[in-house]
């Protein structure tokens, strides 16, 4: 139901109203995103237009805050499968769009789109909201916590000593890619925990075959496809460069999807092995991946940038408890402190390598932690043990933490494979 409530503080009220947008909205509602994030002011209605054309499905779940027609607020939300550890998935709410305009600050209109948000999600059943953040201090009132980090590689390709790539490799253009990717992609995006779906309507826009009139396509780059020893494609690269006056001659990785280890090695040494190249920048890789491993100098390889990926917030403790895989054998009673009362609860966790259970319990409290911090180590992005020691979980049995820390670690650190 739509909400409506006065704000304003010493001056005169002001009354907004919460609700989802319609299609009428949608000028006014992107013009509130761009203004947010700092992009230029449109000179016509072709950005809504394409906005209208492209996620039609999903405008029930475009929240904004009207003051007036004017839209000085907007959140949207997606729907996801998100990859847990043993590569079983989830459903999942993916939030962005966040934004309040600066001429309505301090208002608790943020906090009224976040609580009707949730509170859908939470009624369709979906397991986790989910986000990237713009900014860390945001969303850890809202029960959010950092769960997955990216790494920058850079890699000097003359110092790297990489061999060719020894598989079968092809220079494809973007639209023969177009109908093999999604199913390349499936099959990566549940080889590590923190993967994603990818709505159908991204792929022709992250792909540049789709954008508005009159405005240049979001990607333009190179494309080369890997086919196992049968024939099927099982991994692709997309990359774009550039050659000019500078000595410096970057190659950018815009996204390598590899369903195989064949497939990472030998899509990762094309990169290396293109002529005039000096230097191969990838953004948005997992923090664990091997590439100094790939390179007869491993010291060609440096990790140039690290932080934060996607931000995790439980809505069903049972559910996403028993649906992940552990790697050993343990129970421990969790009590999950959580005000908005989604994930509150005692849970007893009953893992093992063959499956787990996690139900509600009246037994006394092994562990006791907040909703963020349980986000937290969910998916083995950070280890319950490093967590505690800064404050943010109490042991009350001795030894349980430890059971809870070894229960929760997994093997590989969890990636989201999607920006969204």
């Amino acid at each position: 139901m739509p909400s409506t409530a006065p704000v304003g503080l010493g001056s005169p009220t002001v009354t907004t109203e919460i609700r989802t947008a319609t299609r009428d909205d949608a000028e006014s509602y992107l013009r509130c995103v761009g203004t947010a994030f700092l992009e230029p002011e449109p000179d016509d209605t072709a950005w809504a237009t394409y906005w209208l054309d492209t996620m039609r499905p999903d405008l029930d779940r475009a929240w904004g805050a009207f003051d007036g027609r004017q839209v000085v607020g907007t959140l949207r939300s997606l729907p996801f499968e998100l990859t847990v550890p043993g590569g079983r998935t989830v459903p999942a709410d993916g939030v962005t769009m966040v934004t309040v305009a600066a001429t309505h600050r301090r208002r608790g209109l943020l906090t009224r789109m976040m609580a009707e948000d949730l509170a859908a999600a939470a009624g369709r059943g979906d397991t986790a909201s989910i986000l990237l953040a713009s900014e860390w201090r945001i969303y850890g009132r809202y029960g959010y916590a950092p769960a997955t980090e990216g790494a920058e590689w850079e890699i000097d390709r003359r110092a790297a000593l990489c061999p060719p790539p020894a598989g079968r490799l092809e220079a494809v253009t973007v639209r023969e890619l177009r109908p093999l990717a999604p199913a390349v992609y499936d099959r990566a995006r549940l080889r590590r925990a923190g993967g994603l779906t990818r709505p159908a309507p991204r792929w022709d826009r992250d792909l540049g075959l789709t954008h508005p009139t009159g405005e240049k396509p979001e990607w333009v780059g190179r494309v080369v496809l890997h086919r196992d020893a049968a024939g099927e494609p099982d991994g692709y690269l997309r990359w774009h460069s550039g050659w000019g006056d500078d000595p410096r001659i970057e190659l950018t990785v815009d996204e390598l999807v590899a369903a195989t280890d064949e497939a990472w090695v030998d899509l990762w040494r094309f990169a290396l092995a293109v002529d005039l190249v000096t230097h191969v920048r990838a953004a948005g890789r997992p923090v664990d991946e091997a590439v100094p491993w790939l390179l007869g100098d491993g010291r060609a390889a440096r990790q140039t940038r690290r932080g934060d990926q996607m931000w995790l917030r439980l809505l069903d403790v049972p559910a996403a408890l028993t649906a992940r895989s552990y790697g050993g054998s343990g129970r421990v009673v969790l009590e999950v402190l959580d005000p908005a009362g989604y994930a509150a609860g005692r849970f007893a966790l009953d893992a093992s390598p063959d499956g787990a259970t996690c139900v509600p319990t009246a037994e006394g409290a092994d562990v006791t932690l907040p909703v963020t911090t349980l986000g937290s180590a969910y998916l083995g992005g950070h280890r319950l043990g490093q967590l505690a020691r800064a404050g943010l979980a109490d042991e009350h049995r001795p030894g349980a933490l430890r059971v809870a820390d070894r229960l929760l670690a997994t093997d590989e650190a969890p990636h989201t494979t999607l920006h969204f």
